[in-house]
């Protein structure tokens, strides 16, 4: 039987539906950098988004036999894992925001930086002015963005993890990427 590295993602689901644990860590191994990157952009807080991929994780194992997409899982997991974000989200409110990471305040002393302070300077002030911009999205226009234009998504596959039809992701796009330039054009701040 081949190994899951030569099989499409629909096979290894159905292996792991059999109770086939390496098929499932093929799963997990395709797709567990997209979809952390994907809950991280949501959350906005790394141990926030490691929590909702173990349990986006745990309930792709459970449902492994219910899928029904095609060769590739992705929209799916994405589906899985905005869920979980809104569950956490839900479950969360009211709490005092999370603590940062060791990595991030490693980062911020300056730890493992470049030789050129100014390059680094540079490089951190673009991505702020990014992710300041984003920050300021609404949820929905800022699910749409990450998963077209950082993941990579077909538009029929960003429609389907966000559970709407084509051309509504559309228009939804179209509104978050104008959205998106007005906010990096004004340094990121929030005017919804």
């Amino acid at each position: 039987m081949p190994g899951p590295e030569a099989v499409d993602d629909a096979e290894l689901l159905r292996r792991a539906a059999d109770g086939d644990a390496a098929a499932f860590e093929g799963v997990v191994s395709r797709h567990e950098a997209r979809l952390f990157r994907f809950a991280r952009a949501l959350t906005r807080d790394a141990t926030a988004a490691e929590d909702a991929l173990q349990e986006a994780f745990l309930a792709a194992w459970r449902g492994a036999a219910g899928f029904r997409g095609g060769p590739s899982a992705a929209p799916w997991l994405l589906t899985i894992v905005r869920h979980q974000v809104h569950r956490q989200h839900r479950r969360r409110a009211g709490q005092p925001s999370a603590f940062a990471s060791l990595e991030e305040l490693g980062e911020q002393a300056g730890w493992g930086a470049a030789d050129d302070p100014e390059a680094v300077a540079i490089t951190r002030e673009r991505r702020e002015r990014v992710q300041v911009a984003l920050d300021a999205l609404g949820d929905e226009e800022r699910e749409v963005l990450v998963l077209r234009e950082l993941e990579g998504l077909t538009g029929e596959e960003t429609a389907a993890a966000l559970g709407i039809g084509l051309a509504a992701m559309k228009s939804r796009l179209h509104r978050a990427r104008l959205r998106f330039a007005a906010r990096l054009r004004e340094g990121g701040r929030d005017g919804r």
